[in-house]
């Protein structure tokens, strides 16, 4: 017998760190991802999609050894910053971009649920079991899907998708109902 049990992230120290961020009000529409730059996050997909869209700000926050490959003049890279200063960076921007080739389930993809940002994925397996497409954020397979995801999410403020994410987390991918269903077993 087998069963498996979600990650969860802890929303305590989260709500401490977002309470502690100072939000700029005033920052342009930005389009971030968070996490090492290297194949599995596939930045050459992130890349393409910052090409296609030269009018967008693009975020990674982060570093790796596959930076060279982030060359659109619309991206900035962080380079590796405290948990306070990521949280911030992720506050300031509307959509969480995820392009990573696999996942097992990335807590920064829980952390953006979280904090209501719009999640737009590339349909990676256990991504999809977490977005479900339209309902929660976006899965997108071609460049021009993504675009168009982005674009509806720019002049289109879906906060219903947002609330439907933050709502999950709540429900199923925090610490605590993670540590109960491992007391449970």
């Amino acid at each position: 017998n087998a069963i498996y049990i979600n990650n969860g992230i802890n929303l305590d120290i989260l709500n401490e760190l977002i309470n502690n961020a100072k939000i700029d009000d005033d920052h342009p529409f930005t389009v971030f991802t968070l996490g090492r730059i290297c194949e599995q996050k596939n930045p050459k997909l992130f890349n393409k999609i910052a090409k296609a869209m030269p009018n967008i700000n693009f975020l990674w926050i982060g570093e790796g050894e596959l930076r060279k490959e982030l060359t659109s003049s619309n991206i900035e890279i962080t380079g590796w910053c405290e948990r306070q200063e990521a949280i911030r960076k992720t506050l300031n921007a509307e959509v969480f971009l995820l392009t990573s080739l696999w996942e097992g389930l990335p807590m920064s993809l829980l952390e953006s649920m979280y904090m209501k940002k719009i999640c737009i994925i590339n349909k990676a397996i256990e991504n999809c079991n977490v977005i479900c497409n339209g309902k929660n954020g976006f899965v997108c397979k071609e460049i021009e899907d993504f675009v168009n995801v982005i674009n509806l999410t720019k002049y289109n403020k879906n906060n219903k998708l947002a609330e439907c994410a933050y709502h999950d987390v709540l429900n199923h991918y925090n610490i605590k109902i993670m540590a109960e269903q491992y007391k449970n077993i």
